[in-house]
C-alpha cells in the first residue's frame, strides 16, 4: 500500500512531468485530510457493490475476470486487497486503478468527493514553514499554561472540586491563563516568536485603536485542542465562576478549523476498537467521562456536529452514544447529531440524562453505576424520534407528529431500515403500514419496499412511465444518470447477454464511452434516440441515495438475465426436436438442466 510519504515522491514527479507546474499545494497534511474524509468502503461501494462478509467487506474484483469473490475492504484499516490478482492499497490507489487517473485527477476527485477546497500552489515551502511554526507557538503555549496550573491554587481547587483527578490533567494537559493581559505575548516573544505570527494562531488579539496585542485567554482553565496527529492545533478556555461568556476557543486558522476536528479525539480512537465513541457538547463533559473511565468521548469545537466531523469518526467505529445536555437546547443538539449520523450509514443511541443534566453534572452528582444504567436505558433511532416528537405534540396531533418523522427518516439511506421504521411508525398511531408507505413516498419521493421484496413507487408516477419501456430502457436510464453504473454491466456485454443484438451494440458503446472518458447522453448517442426513454426518470434517479438506485439496478439486471436464460432455454428446447442424434440430445438436454439450476439460483438471490 502506498504510505503518504510515498505519495509526496509521486508529487515530486508529478511536478517534473508537468514542467514544474504542480497545480495545487498537495502537503503530507492534505492527503491526510483527503483519506481521513474519504471512508474507502463508501468510496468503493459507489463503483462496486460491496456486501457485508464479517468485519470486512467483499465483491468480485473489478481488475480482473473472477466467479468467485476474492477481492476484500476492511473498513478497519482502510485498505482493499484482491486474493485472486494481488490488487491491493488504499482509497487513493482504488481511484488511480479504477478510473485510470493521474494521481492529481484521483486526488481532484476525493477533493470533491469530501467538500475539499484544494489551495492553488503558489508558495508551498513558505505556508509549510509557516505552518510548522504556528504548531511549535502552540506547542509553547501549552508548556505556559500547563506550568500556571501547577502553580495556581485557586484554578487547581477549582479542578478538585469538580471533580477532575490530576492523572486527567496530564492526559489532557489541561492549564491555566492567569488574569493579566499579555503573559503570553511577553513569554512568546522571548521565545524567539513575532507578534504576527502570535496573531495567526488565535493566541493573541490585535487592539487596532492602540496598535498593541494582548493575550486571548486570561484568567481561564486551558484545554489544548489535539489533532490525531498529535499536534496542538487550537485551544478553548473556561472561567472559574459564572461570568460570560462561560468558553471562548481559539479562531479558525491555517492550522486549526473548528468543523473538521473533535476534542479528545486524539485519545478516544486509541481505545475505541469493540467500543463506541460517546459524543458530547463540551471540553468538560469529555474530561468527566474520561475521569470516570469512559475513555471513548469526545466533544465537536462549540459548534453543531458537522458532517466532516462524522467522516473523520467513522474511521474508527460505526456505532455511537450521543451524551449531550438533556435540555429543550440540548435534545435539539441530540436530534440534528443522530440524523448526520444516521445520514451518514452509522448506528447511535442517545443517552437521556434527568432533569437537564449534562455528563459532567450527572457524573458528578450520581457517579459511574447510574450513568452505566442511562447507557444501557440508551434509545435507539426510532424511540429518540418517539421520545423527542411526543414532547413537542400532543397526542391529539397525529399529522404533524408523522409529517416531522417522516422527515427524519428522510436521513436513513437503507431501505429496508426505513421501511421497519415506517412500520414501528405505523404501529404507533394505529394506521395501517401501506398506508404510511404511500404518504411518506408521495411527500419525499423516496423509494420503500413492501412485503414481496418489490420496489414501490411514490403515488405520483404518471401513467406514461409504464408504457412498453423494458428493462434494458430502465438500466440506460439510470446509467444516464450514473455513468459509472455501465461499467457493473462488462460480464453481460461480454457475454452478450442482451437478447436483442440492438442492445448488445448500444451498452457495449456505452461501456467504450465510459471507458474513454467521452460523455454519455441522448445528445451525442443517436441510438438512445430510437429507444422510449423517459428523462424525468433519469433526473429522479439522479436524487436517489446509491442502495436504492443500485437496487433498480439489480432488479433491471436479474430481469434481462432471466430473460436471456429464458431465450436460451427456447434455443435449446428447438434444437432438441429437431435432433436426431443421441449424443447431442443428451448434450442439448443437460444444457436445459444446468440452465433450470442457474434460472432457479436467480430467482432465489435476495440483495
Amino acid at each position: 500500500m502506498t504510505s503518504v510519504k510515498n505519495y509526496i515522491k509521486i508529487i515530486v514527479q508529478c511536478k517534473t512531468y508537468n514542467g514544474g507546474n504542480m497545480p495545487y499545494n498537495i502537503t503530507e497534511d492534505k492527503i491526510e485530510e483527503i483519506k481521513n474524509l474519504n471512508d474507502i468502503v463508501d468510496v468503493i461501494n459507489e463503483l462496486v457493490p460491496l456486501k457485508r462478509a464479517g468485519a470486512n467487506y467483499n465483491a468480485r474484483c473489478p481488475f480482473h475476470k473472477e466467479q468467485t469473490p476474492s477481492f476484500v475492504v476492511s473498513p478497519d484499516k482502510q485498505i482493499y486487497h484482491c486474493f485472486g490478482c494481488g490488487e491491493n492499497g488504499d482509497v487513493i490507489n482504488f481511484i488511480m486503478k479504477y478510473k485510470n487517473y493521474t494521481f492529481v485527477e484521483t486526488i481532484e476527485y476525493l477533493a470533491k468527493r469530501a467538500g475539499i477546497i484544494l489551495e492553488e500552489k503558489k508558495t508551498n515551502n513558505i505556508n509549510n514553514e509557516k505552518n510548522k511554526r504556528l504548531y511549535e507557538i502552540n506547542r509553547q503555549a501549552a508548556i505556559f499554561y500547563f506550568n500556571n496550573l501547577k502553580n495556581n491554587d485557586k484554578a487547581l481547587k477549582y479542578l478538585e472540586k469538580r471533580k477532575i483527578e490530576n492523572k486527567v490533567i496530564k492526559k489532557f494537559g489541561l492549564g491555566y491563563a492567569i488574569k493579566e493581559w499579555d503573559k503570553l505575548l511577553v513569554y512568546l516573544k522571548k521565545k524567539g516568536y513575532k507578534e504576527e505570527e502570535i496573531l495567526q494562531t488565535g493566541l493573541i488579539i490585535n487592539n487596532k485603536k492602540k496598535n498593541s496585542y494582548y493575550d486571548r485567554f486570561r484568567n481561564r482553565v486551558i484545554f489544548p485542542i489535539v489533532d490525531t496527529k498529535k499536534r496542538i492545533i487550537g485551544f478553548g478556555g473556561r472561567v472559574l465562576d459564572n461570568t460570560l461568556p462561560k468558553y471562548i476557543n481559539s479562531p479558525d486558522s491555517f492550522i486549526f478549523n473548528k468543523g473538521r476536528n473533535l476534542y479528545g479525539l486524539n485519545i478516544a480512537k486509541n481505545h475505541i476498537k469493540n467500543k463506541r465513541f460517546i459524543l458530547a457538547e463540551g471540553y468538560m463533559d469529555v474530561i468527566k467521562l474520561h475521569n470516570y473511565g469512559y475513555d471513548t468521548a469526545v466533544a465537536s469545537l462549540g459548534t453543531a456536529l458537522t458532517d466532516n466531523q462524522v467522516k473523520l469518526m467513522r474511521r474508527y467505529t460505526k456505532k455511537f452514544y450521543v451524551a449531550y445536555d438533556s435540555d429543550q437546547a440540548g435534545l435539539k443538539a441530540s436530534l440534528k447529531a443522530l440524523n448526520i449520523l444516521k445520514k451518514n450509514n452509522l448506528d447511535a443511541n442517545v443517552v437521556i440524562m434527568p432533569d437537564g443534566c449534562d455528563p459532567d453534572e450527572f457524573l458528578t452528582n450520581y457517579g459511574k453505576i447510574k450513568f452505566d444504567e442511562l447507557i444501557k436505558k440508551s434509545l435507539d433511532y426510532f424511540e429518540f424520534l418517539d421520545f423527542y416528537y411526543s414532547k413537542l405534540f400532543d397526542k391529539d396531533d397525529k399529522i404533524q407528529y408523522i409529517n416531522k418523522f417522516f422527515d427524519s427518516i428522510n436521513n436513513i439511506n437503507s431501505i429496508i431500515e426505513r421501511e421497519l421504521v415506517l412500520e414501528k411508525l405505523a404501529m404507533k398511531v394505529n394506521v395501517s403500514k401501506e398506508t404510511v408507505i404511500n404518504e411518506y413516498n408521495r411527500i419525499h419521493k423516496k423509494y420503500v419496499k413492501n412485503k414481496t421484496n418489490k420496489v414501490v413507487k411514490n403515488l405520483n408516477s404518471k401513467p406514461t412511465n409504464k408504457i412498453m419501456r423494458t428493462y434494458e430502457d430502465k438500466i440506460i436510464e439510470i446509467i444516464l444518470a450514473n455513468a459509472d453504473m455501465v461499467l457493473l454491466l462488462k460480464d453481460f456485454i461480454d457475454n452478450k447477454i442482451f437478447v436483442k443484438d440492438e442492445y448488445n451494440l448500444i451498452f457495449k458503446k456505452l461501456y467504450d464511452y465510459k471507458i474513454e472518458n467521452k460523455e454519455i447522453s441522448v445528445y451525442n448517442i443517436n441510438e438512445l434516440n430510437n429507444l422510449k426513454l423517459n428523462l424525468e426518470k433519469v433526473e429522479e434517479y439522479k436524487n436517489l441515495p446509491n442502495e436504492d438506485i443500485m437496487l433498480l439496478f439489480k432488479e433491471c439486471k436479474k430481469k434481462i438475465k432471466m430473460k436471456y436464460y429464458e431465450e436460451k432455454r427456447r434455443e435449446y428446447k428447438e434444437h432438441l426436436k429437431k435432433s436426431s442424434k443421441e449424443i447431442e440430445a443428451k448434450e442439448l438436454m443437460q444444457k436445459i438442466i444446468d440452465l433450470d439450476k442457474e434460472m432457479k439460483k436467480l430467482k432465489e438471490e435476495v440483495y
